[in-house]
């Protein structure tokens, strides 16, 4: 169905055990990746509306050790957030920007930088015991809430909140949620796939900036075909 500039569409996925069936709403006409970000996000949460039914979720405000964490964001998700800081006002950013560069001078002391022969999982541990903060935590919670990235959508636990700051995790006890988000790391032909979140201001300062547009439902199949080879 189209209206105003916009397609809407029912996916009905099956991912796992799960059933999904998401109505999704994107811009009609050809637009950069980052735009439809936000139906992303919407489909994100309705698999993890899912997977978390029947379980009672300990995460809760005010509880941001899994903030400590090495979150990886892909290219489209970073142009959206670069997008959501540069609207924000003078001093907020200028708060933000000590941040991250705090959290990048503690990334490269601990020599996280480069991955070098590290495997994601061997680079994700060395990164929580380095305890380096998302720079976008405040008051052991997250600031951008609503836009937080996919992969932190996707994290929650059942097990006592107190143990998740535990360095190796000691009985922490995930929902089993399908790490739907993986799909966007290769949304825009991203050879790296992904960065840290907390090294988004490094990034931006080289990152590509010329950016591919295509009609909305275009980069909702890509992201699907994503999906299902993962």
């Amino acid at each position: 169905m189209a209206d105003s500039g916009h397609s809407t569409a029912t996916l009905r996925l099956t991912v796992g055990r799960l059933r999904i069936a998401h109505p999704i709403t994107v811009p009609t006409a050809p637009v950069p990746a980052a735009e439809i970000v936000p139906a992303l996000q919407g489909l994100v949460n309705a698999v993890v509306e899912a997977a978390e039914a029947g379980h009672t979720v300990s995460c809760r405000k005010g509880c941001g050790a899994c903030c400590r964490q090495l979150v990886p964001v892909s290219r489209t998700e970073g142009e959206r957030l670069l997008q959501l800081v540069e609207a924000m006002p003078a001093e907020r950013r200028r708060a933000l920007s000590a941040r991250f560069a705090a959290a990048e001078a503690a990334i490269e002391k601990a020599g996280l930088k480069e991955r070098g022969e590290r495997s994601d999982r061997e680079l994700s541990v060395a990164y929580f015991a380095a305890r380096i903060a998302c720079p976008f935590l405040e008051d052991e919670s997250c600031s951008i809430h609503p836009e937080r990235p996919l992969v932190c959508r996707e994290y929650l636990v059942t097990s006592p909140a107190e143990l998740c700051a535990g360095e190796r995790q000691e009985g922490v006890t995930p929902v089993a949620v399908p790490k739907v988000s993986m799909a966007a790391r290769g949304l825009q032909d991203e050879k790296d796939g992904w960065f840290p979140l907390a090294l988004l201001m490094d990034w931006s300062r080289s990152r590509p900036r010329k950016a591919k547009r295509r009609p909305g439902p275009e980069w909702v199949q890509r992201f699907l075909r994503g999906f299902s080879a993962s």
